[in-house]
């Protein structure tokens, strides 16, 4: 049985899923961060334009930016980094409330991305990443079971996540291909 990786999140206000598409990002997406709604980050910052790191968009089916992430091979492909995610200005927690947010689960997608990216590349589905926020930290840990590592950063919270709670979240984004 073959399956195929089938990517969503969801509406706040109906719950619904919304099959959405990760592809390479384009400049037009990146430059997208600087018009008004302002995103949190700048996507063309040196850090972020370093070569090694591959970033991608998340866009619903009419072409919606709702998110980008960047990842970057580390170590001799022993794992994926997760270097940075965020959501678009109308789903960002940071910027507006729950309820307030037009979809959720973007996330835990951008990390199943990175699980699958892993796995792609010959990481065997391991993937590290950041917390943010103390928040952030306890939800990795409750939700995804997300192991904490030594972090190279002060004040951030490494975490690391493999083995069967990798493809517990990948897994939820997997259908079956037609035949």
């Amino acid at each position: 049985m073959k399956y195929i990786f089938s990517p969503y999140v969801s509406l706040i206000s109906t719950k619904n899923r919304v099959p959405v598409q990760i592809e390479p990002a384009n400049f037009a997406q990146i430059d997208t961060v600087h018009a008004d709604p302002k995103w949190q980050s700048d996507w063309a910052s040196d850090y972020l334009s370093d070569p090694s790191i591959d970033k991608y968009s998340v866009t619903t089916e009419s072409g919606e930016l709702i998110a980008l992430g960047a990842y970057q091979i580390q170590d001799r492909k022993t794992h994926v980094i997760l270097v940075y995610a965020e959501s678009a200005p109308h789903s960002n927690p940071t910027m507006h409330p729950r309820d307030d947010r037009k979809y959720f689960g973007i996330g835990q997608l951008l990390i199943a991305f990175g699980i699958k990216y892993s796995i792609d590349n010959g990481c065997r589905g391991v993937v590290v990443f950041d917390a943010k926020t103390d928040e952030l930290a306890a939800h990795y840990e409750r939700d995804y079971h997300a192991i904490r590592i030594p972090s190279l950063g002060e004040g951030l919270k490494r975490y690391m996540l493999a083995d069967e709670f990798a493809w517990e979240m990948l897994s939820k984004y997997l259908e079956e291909a037609p035949k």
